[in-house]
């Protein structure tokens, strides 16, 4: 046993009995106030009976008061309260309870700590009483301890004995009905006067509950948690994970506390526009919907048939794309992103093993054999090299067919003509969706797809022609903060990877369509760590889906968002030196060997392969009011340039 809990609970060899509070110590509520108990209960009444009841939570509260006073007595039961709601019939009172009582129950997470005191109370023969200031009925807090694993040999409430701890009378009737001496008892609970001078007013001994209140929650911040019951409840959920374990490291922080919350919230947006358009399947693409696909099927197991895994990208499409009689303009657009191209590499993007062969091929049709010479994109995208790249896909024809045969049998495999459909993925210009729809069309398939995305970008839309929508761009979210969230996508899908490398083409194998992926570079070092992230983000999705779902209201993104700014450095360690295998190059997120230099700060001459900035200067030890510095320096030049774009637009319309 851990030194600290061993310590603790040799304080309570002496006793026979030990009691326990149950409320905020044996377990917590998923929120910050048993109000916000009142204010699931009319969101969940709207939900499931379609009336609004804006009212109810002061309601409720002024029944209990009500209660209290006609009785008379120290404490009510629910019994008494509902009584008191007399704006209501009998049969919507009796749903209300049956909600209130449910949200409890959902609602409740047990304590880790002092469920271990517990478990050394039980191995250690000591008699265990419950002892609660509660309304609530017996049959509830039974599911409650029942769901949080604690069992016991007595329970007092305080609704049915009439008298509660603040008086310290309910400790004189557990004293009276055990028919023990108050040296024989110790109760532990959270409350200074409840549960501490209470008890020792009868003789009772007394111990405030363990708790770790060194682990902090950086990244949530609460002004930006208290506004809604969502952000309240989650606040109180990751509060609670946090504060009541011994140490949290950056995998769990991450995994847990930053990219559960994001992916859930914007999984809630995922169900929400499914419900809203029809569509018949969601399909995640590869590889960042490999974890998305995870979180939406433990959010929603009922739709787990209509969730399906698309290995769909540029490298996949390259070749079916060059069936089509634009050619040459969709080479282009499923290229990788070069400044400058050797043949060797545009032999590779064909699929091109036999590199002499292709060459002499090229020179009898055209008579270009200066295969030594770099071509800039410039030059490609000008149309020097057509003639060059269409003998190239001549000389491809071959597989070229193949590929658009697999493809399009790869597709109808998965049911993507199967009425409307979603795709989930993490582009942010939606070329990918515009090429695969181009394909299509030409190939005369029906297809009705809608793009389900984070973000989007202006030409994202002038592409997809309203065939797609994005969680942050239809948020309230300021532009400033959609900004810093596209600028630092390549994190984000670091993140959210699989365990393969990227896809390249499609293959049969026994019958089936396969899609052969590349070999593992430098991104598959990280796998172990991202493996451990995605496992405590699994881990928040579960404990999350127990209780009652609230929509986060973008809580999970400013998580998100006030990690990325503000990284811990232990975080920005774990997340900056993630590998990014790129065409050009291997390198890492932050890529810290560049040397810090003071213009940095004001975003001037920040190299291009520092891919997440603020990580970059906490790993190099600039202080936080460096970042700041660089935050409001990077804030203040992207609303000049927002200026600078309006003014233009205004000027150009006329």
């Amino acid at each position: 046993m851990r030194s600290y809990l061993s310590n603790y609970c040799e304080q309570l060899v002496p006793f026979t009995y030990v009691s326990f509070d149950i409320f905020d110590t044996l377990m917590f509520r998923t929120v910050s106030d048993f109000r916000m108990i009142h204010q699931m209960v009319a969101k969940l009444y709207e939900e499931q009976y379609g009336i609004s009841l804006p009212l109810y939570p002061k309601q409720r509260m002024d029944a209990e008061i009500k209660a209290r006073n006609v009785w008379g007595r120290n404490e009510v039961n629910m019994d008494m309260i509902f009584e008191y709601l007399s704006e209501y019939s009998e049969e919507e009172r009796n749903r209300l309870r049956f909600l209130e009582e449910k949200c409890e129950i959902d609602n409740c997470i047990g304590n880790p700590l002092m469920i271990e005191v517990w478990k050394w109370c039980r191995d250690n023969g000591k008699k265990i009483v419950i002892i609660t200031d509660m309304y609530l009925p017996r049959r509830v807090l039974d599911t409650i301890l029942a769901k949080i694993g604690v069992d016991y040999d007595y329970l007092y409430i305080s609704g049915e004995e009439g008298v509660t701890k603040r008086t310290s009378e309910l400790f004189a009737v557990v004293l009276r009905k055990l028919n023990i001496k108050p040296t024989q008892l110790i109760h532990i609970g959270d409350d200074l006067n409840n549960d501490i001078n209470m008890p020792q007013i009868k003789g009772i001994a007394s111990l405030l509950r363990l708790s770790n209140e060194a682990n902090v929650l950086p990244y949530i911040k609460v002004k930006q948690c208290d506004t809604s019951l969502g952000k309240d409840h989650l606040f109180s959920l990751l509060s609670r994970y946090c504060s009541n374990r011994e140490s949290l490291n950056s995998e769990q922080r991450i995994g847990y506390t930053i990219l559960g919350p994001l992916i859930v919230d914007f999984c809630q947006w995922l169900h929400a526009i499914r419900k809203e358009n029809n569509l018949h399947k969601l399909f995640f693409v590869a590889r960042e919907g490999f974890f998305i696909k995870k979180v939406y099927e433990k959010m929603y197991p009922q739709e787990a048939h209509d969730l399906k895994y698309i290995r769909l990208n540029k490298n996949v499409l390259r070749l079916p794309l060059l069936s089509m009689h634009n050619a040459c303009e969709y080479f282009m657009k499923a290229k990788v992103g070069r400044l400058i191209y050797d043949w060797k590499l545009i032999f590779d993007l064909l699929y091109i093993s036999d590199y002499e062969s292709a060459k002499h091929f090229v020179v009898l049709r055209t008579g270009f054999d200066r295969f030594h010479e770099t071509v800039t994109l410039k030059e490609l995208e000008s149309g020097k090299y057509n003639e060059i790249l269409v003998s190239l896909f001549e000389y491809q024809r071959e597989m070229i067919e193949e590929q658009c045969a697999l493809l399009d049998e790869y597709l109808m495999s998965l049911g993507l003509f199967e009425g409307s459909v979603g795709l989930v993925n993490n582009s942010i210009n939606g070329n990918g969706q515009s090429m695969l729809t181009d394909y299509l069309l030409s190939k005369g398939k029906e297809c009705d797809i809608l793009g389900l995305q984070f973000i989007k970008t202006p030409k994202c839309e002038e592409l997809l022609k309203g065939k797609c929508r994005a969680w942050l761009t239809e948020s309230s979210v300021s532009e400033f903060s959609k900004t810093r969230f596209h600028s630092n996508c390549l994190l984000l899908e670091h993140l959210m990877f699989e365990p393969n490398g990227t896809s390249i083409r499609l293959y049969r194998h026994e019958n089936k369509i396969e899609v052969l992926c590349g070999a593992p570079r430098t991104e598959q070092k990280d796998w172990g760590k991202i493996a451990n992230i995605q496992k405590y983000a699994l881990e928040f999705v579960n404990d999350y889906t127990n209780h009652v779902g609230i929509s986060l209201d973008m809580a999970g993104f400013y998580g998100y968002f006030n990690m990325l700014c503000h990284p811990l450095y232990g975080d920005a360690v774990l997340l900056g030196h993630l590998n990014d295998d790129d065409m050009d190059g291997d390198k890492t997120i932050s890529n810290i060997r560049f040397p810090f230099r003071f213009k940095y700060l004001f975003s001037k001459d920040i190299p291009f392969d520092i891919t997440w900035r603020e990580g970059y200067f906490t790993l190099k030890n600039v202080s936080p009011w460096g970042i700041n510095l660089y935050l409001y320096s990077a804030k203040l030049q992207f609303y000049k340039q927002m200026v600078k774009s309006h003014i233009k637009r205004i000027i150009f319309s006329k």
